[in-house]
């Protein structure tokens, strides 16, 4: 089995300290240091190491921060924690070794909450703790300026800092600083959560993926063609397509006859194709291509048959949501779709508690769809709509949309805000969603 390649990204000693627990893990995974003198040479350092690294460890949270930013992979990032129990160590040397106390010192990274909990577990009371917390990239420079200048201030007589740059950097302005280092532990808890991580990665990857595609109404085609030919051709320029798309999934193609086909191939050559199951790549040419409408219907699954049942389903999704659509159902029991169009969902096909359930009753709608209008909140927020539009973005009828709307309605979830006329005939109701009632409700506040 190919190793796991870990770059691992922080200053010398921390990559060194990385780089001894990892041989613990020698047998599964490969280890590049990538080393630094300050962390915003992140960004040039992966842009220079490339996207051959399966993983990216980061040894602290402000490297991470950097490669966060710079956006140079798309591989899994993670960083070694300094948690509470990181703080025990240095504790031990200002109190012990130094023979210094608490009282007026600085942090930075760890949160308040942490620190006064580490002093709280000896346990100590302590004053003028001075903390610096931050989420996003900070400069060593910046960094440094803070501790040294509560220190000139005569605020604090000490500095704890997680940086190695900063570390030095008070050094140099003779500050009493020091260090907090990645623990043993925290790095083999981190290296057997990356480990895990691209195994089962790899493991959904190469997950069997099936595709049913058909023509729609194939039926209704061959009757109104003016011969066997015509239906033929139709079915060839098809085949042709969706040979090209095959090549492209990495797939093999069958056809069964009737204006069906099925495509097997991997998980991970489908995500790829089809950016995360957002777009069917070959939509457009089909459309351009043949004068009726064809759907999709894509299945993952541990085993071929669990393949083939969630691509039944899928495809089921796809005709249930109009003509020529492409629908994804994985092995999960995600539902994602339609591919290529504007009301792309990504929504569970089971319900997540007993008050999901409860409500779907009430409603007199499946899980499926309440769960479809949890996922199109974001979409339809803000907007007044008609039963038309909220059909269209639950893929139900007009009918069981004015039914739901009127549920909604009755349950202070929705307001009938005005009237719209359309030329001639009755006017149509619009309806503006209460959003944040809608949003509490389904997160079970």
């Amino acid at each position: 089995m190919r190793k796991i390649k870990i770059a691992v990204v922080g200053p010398r000693d921390s990559v060194s300290l990385i780089g001894e627990v990892g041989k613990e893990y020698e047998k599964r995974i490969e280890m590049t240091p990538l080393i630094y003198a300050v962390p915003s040479e992140v960004p040039e350092l992966m842009e220079r190491y490339g996207d051959s690294a399966d993983v990216w460890l980061f040894s602290g949270q402000v490297p991470y921060y950097f490669a966060v930013a710079c956006q140079a992979t798309s591989k899994p990032l993670f960083y070694i924690p300094h948690t509470g129990s990181s703080l025990y160590r240095v504790l031990l040397q200002i109190a012990c070794i130094e023979k210094m106390s608490f009282d007026g010192i600085s942090f930075d990274l760890l949160s308040r909450a942490e620190i006064e909990e580490t002093f709280a577990d000896i346990p100590l009371k302590v004053k003028n703790i001075y903390v610096k917390e931050f989420k996003d990239i900070i400069s060593t420079q910046d960094l440094a300026a803070y501790h040294y200048e509560l220190w000139q201030a005569g605020k604090t007589k000490a500095a704890v800092t997680t940086l190695q740059s900063a570390y030095e950097e008070l050094k140099k302005r003779q500050v009493p600083v020091f260090r907090i280092w990645p623990l043993r532990d925290n790095i083999r808890t981190t290296l057997n959560l990356a480990i895990r991580t691209v195994e089962a990665a790899a493991f959904k990857d190469s997950q069997i993926a099936v595709q049913h595609v058909a023509i729609d109404d194939y039926a209704d085609v061959v009757r109104e063609a003016h011969s066997g030919y015509t239906v033929r051709r139709l079915e060839a320029t098809l085949y042709t397509l969706l040979i090209n798309y095959a090549e492209m999934a990495k797939g093999a193609i069958h056809a069964h006859g009737h204006g069906q086909y099925s495509i097997y191939s991997t998980r991970g050559a489908v995500e790829a194709i089809t950016e995360n199951f957002t777009v069917m790549p070959i939509k457009e040419e089909i459309i351009k291509a043949l004068p009726v409408p064809v759907s999709g219907g894509i299945g993952f699954g541990q085993t071929a048959h669990a393949a083939e049942e969630n691509a039944y389903k899928a495809m089921g999704f796809a005709r249930h949501a109009g003509k020529g659509n492409w629908m994804v159902v994985s092995d999960e029991g995600t539902v994602t779709g339609p591919l290529s169009s504007a009301a792309h969902l990504q929504y569970s096909l089971r319900a997540a508690d007993e008050d999901c359930r409860r409500m779907a009753q009430e409603m007199n709608i499946s899980v499926t769809t309440l769960n479809r209008l949890l996922a199109s909140l974001g979409k339809i927020s803000g907007e007044a709509v008609g039963a038309d539009e909220l059909a269209l973005h639950l893929a139900i009828t007009p009918r069981s949309a004015r039914r739901l709307l009127a549920s909604l309605v009755e349950k202070g979830l929705a307001l009938l805000t005005q009237q719209e006329t359309l030329h001639k005939g009755r006017p149509r109701n619009l309806y503006q969603l209460r959003m944040q009632a809608l949003s509490k409700l389904f997160s079970g506040e």
